[in-house]
């Protein structure tokens, strides 16, 4: 088992890899999109009731730090329960039907996972203390994606340990899952929806998540709870009614309210 200094290495390494990237990828999307963009996507813009302004990306940053050293935790209990023989990660070289099998499954387990954590989270205790830092946005953008409260940055993202104790995930599984992740939290916090109206006449894509579909969590602070699907929400009966007739409608109000953006 490597030995504490090692180990911490390992850990400020990884850490300062995942900022630099994670600040590189998300300030290029938000150049792309809200700076260079902004006129040319205003009719995918989702309408807010708040305009987003410099004091709150500073406040996402700051809280992004903190989520992502938090992020810490997991990486180093994987890494720990590896190093102990504890974790089942398979370390060989796996077929690929195989790996898209286990992206497959990883997402679905994360999925529910994410789906019971966040749906905690807006019990008025919780969500006064932790989760309430994440929906100080309301208009959101690429920075509110890992804007949260340390307590809620462990709990939500430490879903791959138990994946791991429990499953031999391959460790290119591992890799595909963190970088989709990543995807799909900058995507529902973009403020803009890219995705075509027609998806909703597709059977199986009409079930998965969208930027609308998180925005309406954060203007309305109540439902739609999912991470990559709507699965859980229409079981439990928690999504927001008018979801698809909002996804529809998305940039229609662009003509009132382009003027007022103050980014």
């Amino acid at each position: 088992m490597p030995s504490a200094p090692s180990m911490l290495v390992v850990l400020v390494s990884n850490l300062l890899t995942q900022s630099i990237g994670y600040f590189a990828v998300v300030g290029a999307i938000y150049a792309v999109v809200w700076r260079l963009g902004r006129e040319r996507f205003r009719f995918s813009r989702i309408p807010a009731p708040q305009r987003v302004n410099f004091a709150q990306i500073r406040r996402e940053m700051g809280h992004t730090l903190v989520t992502l050293l938090a992020g810490g935790f997991s990486a180093g209990a994987v890494i720990g329960l590896d190093a102990a023989g504890r974790a089942r990660l398979d370390h060989g070289a796996v077929a690929p039907l195989v790996v898209l099998g286990w992206i497959v499954a990883g997402l679905a387990f994360n999925d529910l996972w994410f789906y019971s954590w966040h749906r905690l989270l807006h019990h008025p205790s919780l969500f006064r203390h932790v989760h309430a830092v994440h929906h100080r946005s309301i208009d959101v953008n690429p920075f509110t994606s890992y804007s949260f409260h340390a307590v809620e940055a462990v709990l939500l993202g430490s879903w791959i340990v138990p994946a791991v104790v429990w499953l031999p995930v391959p460790m290119m599984a591992l890799g595909v899952l963190q970088v989709l992740g990543l995807f799909n939290n900058v995507m529902a916090h973009l403020g803009y929806e890219f995705l075509p109206r027609w998806i909703l006449r597709v059977p199986l894509l009409r079930w998965t998540n969208t930027a609308t579909f998180h925005s309406l969590h954060h203007t309305r602070s109540r439902g739609n709870f999912g991470l990559h699907s709507r699965l859980w929400d229409r079981l439990f009966g928690t999504e927001i009614p008018d979801y698809e007739e909002v996804f529809v409608r998305r940039g229609a109000e662009a003509g009132s309210t382009s003027g007022t953006v103050t980014l």
